[in-house]
């Protein structure tokens, strides 16, 4: 068991997957959701857009990650520190963000999580 997350097209077709990946959980619950309990949250591109720069901004000087992708503690959310997983996983999103921006043929993703 554990923060299973995903972010997909309407279709349900997934783009991204993490497992644990409590930063990116917490960023998109603190500025596009209304708490944290599972519901479907709408993201559109500009917001996409936001997510995958944090992450470059975050790669690109390492001392941002507490204030720009700050981790969470939760039961099922893995660990908080800031380490080379950390990182790793930061890493894979900006660069499956920067995928999923490059194909137009949605004005949407949905994040869906669980526990």
């Amino acid at each position: 068991m554990g923060l299973d997350m995903y972010l997909s097209r309407v279709t349900r077709e997934t783009k991204v997957c993490w497992r644990k990946a409590n930063a990116i959980h917490a960023y998109i619950v603190e500025n596009h959701a209304e708490g944290d309990d599972c519901t479907s949250v709408e993201l559109d591109r500009d917001s996409i857009k936001e997510l995958r720069n944090r992450c470059t901004y975050v790669l690109s000087n390492r001392g941002l990650a507490q204030v720009l992708l700050p981790t969470q503690s939760g039961f099922f959310f893995g660990s908080t520190e800031y380490d080379e997983d950390y990182f790793e996983e930061l890493e894979r999103t900006e660069k499956e963000l920067t995928e999923v921006l490059r194909d137009g043929t949605w004005n949407y993703l949905e994040y869906q999580a669980s526990w």
